[in-house]
């Protein structure tokens, strides 16, 4: 009787030693599984808003392609961002154009695409014989009353420009901008 009484509280031990560890990896486990599956929802969250894109701008690399006659730039973290230039809309003509030796400037669309889908439509001022192209800048009056040209470093327009913009002999946007006389502004 005694071997049974002592088989009897070796297995209701091993029992209660077995499902107690069972029980603690199983509460483990599931609090591991909700983490993973929050980072696994945050990846997979569709990626399809103009601050989706605004991040991409920051962050990825970006590589020049022709489709037809386009001219599209994709991003090389998820390619189906996409920056593309259209075609010349229009003459443009302010003060900051005229300055290049070919005073004339055109005015051209450029689109932020997402899967093809248009989010946003930029203008962009193709000058100097088609040498430079650069944002529109944008107009404000300066301290004296008087009218200024400006180009926010920190605008969706510049980070564009930082990936499809042409600068010629002046390299960099702060070169034009130097050239042109347009205020660079954070």
């Amino acid at each position: 009787m005694d071997d049974f009484l002592t088989f009897t509280a070796g297995a209701a031990i091993g029992g209660l030693l077995s499902w107690l560890i069972t029980h603690r990896y199983y509460m483990k486990s599931g609090a591991d599984q909700k983490a993973e599956l929050a980072k696994l929802q945050a990846t997979l969250k569709p990626r399809n808003t103009l601050s989706d894109f605004e991040n991409l701008l920051r962050t990825s690399a970006w590589t020049k392609s022709f489709v037809g006659h386009a001219e599209i730039w994709m991003a090389d973290a998820d390619n189906t961002f996409q920056i593309e230039q259209g075609e010349s809309t229009r003459e443009f003509k302010e003060r900051w154009t005229t300055v290049y030796p070919d005073p004339n400037s055109t005015a051209y669309p450029v689109y932020l695409k997402i899967n093809g889908t248009t989010i946003k439509e930029l203008t962009f001022i193709s000058m100097d014989g088609g040498r430079i192209f650069v944002p529109m800048a944008g107009v404000r009056l300066d301290a004296t009353e008087a009218q200024e040209y400006f180009w926010n470093l920190n605008s969706l327009e510049v980070w564009v420009c930082q990936i499809i913009g042409s600068y010629y002999i002046y390299k960099t946007l702060e070169g034009v901008a130097r050239t042109s006389k347009v205020t660079l502004v954070e």
